[in-house]
């Protein structure tokens, strides 16, 4: 498989319909719901559609608005807000019929030389001294509920490595901050766009459940309710979503059935190439 040819490119095939509305089949499978990362990604890549080629997003904003269904199709309206000498905007609504499940509004730049200041990447080993995360989630599928195991047993496409031990049953309280080396297991092509929503896809995973470490609780607690929220991307310098990332978490906040995920993602020659934000919802159920 190549990078024109992967498993994810079907779902940024879209179908122009009427009034500019770009059309992706549905996604089916077996979630209960549509992953939000995928909304996320295919919504930016819906902007990306109506921007002049080699203007590259530099930061997006997302509401989840309601969840969606993996046996219908989804339907992205983008509104043309600007296009000036260096910038664009867009904002794009994603339907299934007539209910709104998600609202982006997405920015674009040309690449500008200019000097750079950046976070140090941290001290962590190796992605290929750490276990596959499939090994951790192939140990917890019997403990978690049925929504857990539907999501987790399959192959999501995304090579993950954890590099602090992770916990599914009875964690033990810990600081707010853990990281992950991740990349695509397909190679991709030489799209920017194209690693930039690969990008935007992995990095709804992990952040939503950092804030539970300090409380003890599992995120694949049966009593756990928990969706994101919104969601925000600055994208800072290139990278690709098939070479290796490490993905760094935190979590300043926890409470009234809230959390706010903080992200720094960094290519393995230390640089900082985008950052991440996302509140989710919490909710312990009796």
């Amino acid at each position: 498989m190549d990078g024109t040819d992967h498993r994810f490119a079907p779902l940024f095939r879209f179908e122009e319909r009427e009034g500019g509305v770009l059309r992706s089949a549905p996604s089916g499978g077996p979630l209960f719901r549509l992953f939000g990362g995928q909304v996320l990604a295919q919504a930016l890549a819906a902007a990306q559609h109506s921007v002049a080629a080699g203007r590259l997003a530099h930061s997006c904003h997302a509401y989840f608005v309601r969840a969606g269904r993996v046996d219908r199709p989804i339907d992205f309206s983008v509104s043309r807000d600007t296009d000036g000498r260096s910038f664009s905007a867009r904002r794009v609504e994603a339907r299934q019929g007539d209910e709104l499940i998600l609202t982006l509004s997405a920015s674009f730049h040309d690449a500008e030389p200019g000097p750079v200041q950046q976070a140090a990447m941290p001290d962590v080993p190796d992605p290929l001294d750490l276990p596959p995360q499939d090994d951790a989630i192939a140990a917890a599928l019997p403990d978690m509920p049925p929504h857990r195991v539907v999501f987790w047993d399959r192959d999501i496409g995304i090579d993950f490595r954890a590099v602090e031990p992770f916990r599914t049953v009875d964690p033990p309280r810990a600081p707010p901050r853990r990281s992950f080396w991740f990349r695509t297991r397909d190679r991709l092509g030489d799209d920017p766009g194209e690693h930039q929503r690969m990008l935007a896809f992995a990095s709804d995973l992990y952040i939503l459940h950092t804030g539970l470490l300090p409380l003890g609780i599992s995120w694949s607690d049966h009593g756990l309710n928990d969706a994101s929220l919104d969601h925000a991307l600055w994208f800072h310098q290139p990278f690709r979503a098939d070479e290796w990332l490490l993905y760094t978490i935190d979590s300043p906040y926890a409470g009234g059935a809230r959390t706010l995920g903080r992200g720094t993602i960094f290519a393995r020659d230390g640089r900082l190439v985008a950052s991440v934000a996302q509140e989710g919802l919490i909710r312990l159920v009796q």
